[in-house]
C-alpha cells in the first residue's frame, strides 16, 4: 500500500525548488539574455558562465575525442565535469530539461578518478568511459536520487539501487551528473510532466522537444552533455532526435540492460518492450556506447539481458539499400521530402551502393495493432491529484480499452506474422538496411505530436533503428499545399502543421 501524499502542486514547488538548490549562484544566467529569444542554441557560450577552455571541451568534441583527451592527459575528469554540469545548468535554464540534478556528487567522483589515475603506479589500462560525464533519462534508477517520472506520487522516493545501466556506466568509469526530462506516463511526444513542467526545444521554445526522451534531446542539442541514455518503445529515442537534430540508436530489446528502469505499462503486459539505447551528438558515439557495454559482459547487470559479444564485422564491399518514401500512412513534409531525395542522391553517387524502391508491407495494420496494445497505469495520477496533460489527453491512451486474454493472443499471432514477413522482405530483396524518414515532419507545435507510426513500426518488428541528422528546414520547404497529402484526413490535419507555423532552422533527419 502507498502512503497518502500530499497534492501535487505542494510536491512539485518542493521538487522545483530542490533542483535551483543545486545550481550554483554562479552559474545562474540572466533571464534578459534569452526571455525574447525563440533560438537559444548559442546562449551557452555568449552568457560568460563557461571560460574559454570550458567552451572548447564542451563545443568542440563529441564524447569519442574526449576520451582521447581524458586518457591523455589533457583535461582531467574535475575539468570536464566541471564544464559538463556547467553548461547542462545552463541548458536547465533555457529549457527546463533536468529532473535529478547530482552535480556536487558528480564533481566528488571525477575528483577521485583522477586521484586513482595518479596512485596507479602500476601502469593498469584506464577503464573504457574514465571520466566520461554521460546523462540518464529520468525513468533510469540512479541510488540515492527518485525515479519520479514526472509523477508527484513517485517523489522523494529515492532509488536504493543504481539501475543495470547505471551500474555498469559507473564501473566502466563514467560520471553520472543528472537526469533529464520526459512526459508523464512517458508516453508522449511531448516531454511535459506535472511535477517539473515542460521542457523547450533549443532551436525553437514555441516547438516541441519531442518525447519520451525529450529533455535528453534538449540537453544534448545545448552540448550539456554529449551522450545521453534513453529508452523506446514508441519512438522515444527517435523522436527527440529527429526534434533537436542529434543522432539516436534504437537497439533490439535486450541488447542493453533494462532492468531498474521505471516505465508505466501494466505489469506483465510486455507484448512490446521498452529498450535502452543512446543519443548523441555523431554516430561514432552511439558506436562507442554500445561496443563499451557489449564488450564488458551486459548479463551481470540485467537477468533479462541478452548478452551478445562485440564483433567487428568488416565492412561489406558493396550495399544493397531500400529506399522508403512513406510509410503509406502519413505524408513525409517539404523538408522531409527534400532531405530524403538529396540522401539519396549521395549514396547514388557511389559505385558500393544499389539503391531499391520498396514500399513497407501493411504498416498500417501494424501500427493499429501496436496502438491497440497499449495500456498505461492511469491509477497513479489519482494519489496526488494530478490532472492529465495536454499531450496524453489529445493521445487518448488513459481511454483506451484493454484487450481479452485472447485478444493478447492474437495481437501476438499477428505480430510474430509481421516479424516474419519483414524477414522474408530483407532477404528476399538480399536488403542491408532501409532508408526512410522517421517522422512525416519535423518539430511540431507544443502538444501537437500525436503521431509515431514512422517509429512504432520497428519496435513492433523489434529492429534496431537510428536517427542521423542531415540538414536544416529551409524557407523553401515551407510553401507547399495540404493538398499534397495523400492518405486522407488525418493526413492533412498533420501535414497542415508545418505549413502553417515557422519551422526554418529546426533538423530535417533520415532514418535507416
Amino acid at each position: 500500500m502507498h502512503s497518502t501524499k500530499p497534492g501535487y502542486r505542494r510536491i512539485a514547488a518542493e521538487k522545483k525548488l530542490q533542483q535551483t538548490n543545486k545550481i550554483p549562484k554562479d552559474w545562474l544566467i540572466s533571464a534578459d539574455t534569452h526571455r525574447s529569444s525563440t533560438n537559444v542554441l548559442d546562449v551557452p557560450v555568449t552568457c560568460g558562465i563557461l571560460d574559454n577552455v570550458e567552451c572548447e571541451i564542451t563545443s568542440d568534441y563529441d564524447a569519442t575525442a574526449l576520451l582521447e583527451k581524458l586518457k591523455n592527459g589533457i583535461w582531467s575528469a574535475e575539468q570536464v565535469t566541471i564544464a559538463f554540469c556547467k553548461r547542462a545548468a545552463i541548458a536547465q535554464q533555457l529549457t527546463n530539461c533536468l529532473t535529478e540534478i547530482f552535480f556536487d556528487e558528480a564533481i566528488e567522483r571525477a575528483r577521485q578518478l583522477d586521484k586513482d589515475r595518479q596512485q596507479n603506479s602500476s601502469g593498469n589500462a584506464l577503464r573504457p568511459l574514465h571520466g566520461l560525464p554521460i546523462s540518464l533519462k529520468d525513468s533510469f534508477q540512479v541510488a540515492g536520487y527518485d525515479t519520479s517520472t514526472g509523477l508527484a506520487c513517485y517523489v522523494n522516493e529515492p532509488a536504493e539501487e543504481n539501475s543495470g545501466t547505471a551500474a555498469m556506466l559507473l564501473d566502466l568509469g563514467a560520471v553520472l551528473y543528472c537526469k533529464t526530462n520526459l512526459p508523464q506516463s512517458i508516453m508522449t511526444g511531448d516531454s511535459d510532466n506535472n511535477v517539473f513542467g515542460r521542457t523547450l526545444n533549443p532551436r525553437n521554445k514555441l516547438l516541441t522537444a519531442g518525447g519520451s526522451t525529450g529533455g535528453e534531446g534538449a540537453l544534448i542539442a545545448l552540448r550539456g552533455s554529449v551522450l545521453g541514455v534513453g529508452t523506446d518503445i514508441f519512438g522515444s529515442i527517435r523522436v527527440p532526435s529527429v526534434c533537436n537534430g542529434i543522432y539516436g540508436f534504437r537497439p533490439s530489446v535486450g541488447l542493453v540492460p533494462h532492468g531498474g528502469v521505471r516505465d508505466l505499462s501494466v505489469p506483465g503486459t510486455d507484448f512490446i518492450r521498452s529498450t535502452a539505447g543512446p543519443m548523441a551528438t555523431s554516430i561514432r558515439d552511439c558506436r562507442l556506447f554500445l561496443k563499451t557495454l557489449m564488450q564488458a559482459g551486459t548479463w551481470r547487470y540485467d537477468s533479462t539481458v541478452i548478452s551478445l559479444p562485440w564483433t567487428n564485422i568488416e565492412a561489406k564491399e558493396h550495399l544493397r539499400i531500400a529506399v522508403v518514401e512513406n510509410d503509406g500512412i502519413f505524408t513525409p513534409s517539404p523538408p522531409i521530402r527534400r532531405a530524403m531525395k538529396e540522401a539519396v542522391a549521395l549514396l547514388e553517387k557511389s559505385k558500393s551502393i544499389e539503391i531499391i524502391p520498396l514500399t513497407l508491407p501493411d504498416a498500417k495494420e501494424h501500427c493499429q495493432n501496436l496502438v491497440s496494445h497499449w495500456a498505461v497505469s492511469g491509477n497513479d495520477f489519482a494519489r496526488t491529484g494530478e490532472p492529465v496533460v495536454p499531450s496524453l489527453k489529445a493521445l487518448g491512451l488513459l481511454d483506451m480499452k484493454g484487450t481479452t486474454l485472447k485478444g493478447l493472443f492474437d495481437l501476438n499471432v499477428s505480430r510474430a506474422e509481421a516479424a516474419k514477413n519483414y524477414l522474408r522482405l530483407f532477404r528476399d530483396n538480399n536488403l542491408d538496411a532501409i532508408l526512410m524518414p522517421p517522422a512525416p515532419h519535423t518539430a511540431v507545435p507544443l502538444d501537437t505530436w500525436s503521431t509515431a507510426t514512422y517509429t512504432g513500426l520497428w519496435n513492433y518488428l523489434d529492429f534496431p533503428a537510428v536517427v542521423l541528422p542531415v540538414d536544416e528546414v529551409r524557407e523553401s520547404d515551407l510553401a507547399d499545399d495540404v493538398g499534397n497529402a495523400k492518405f486522407g484526413p488525418e493526413d492533412a490535419r498533420l501535414y497542415s502543421l508545418c505549413k502553417d507555423n515557422k519551422i526554418s532552422a529546426l533538423p530535417s533527419d533520415v532514418v535507416s
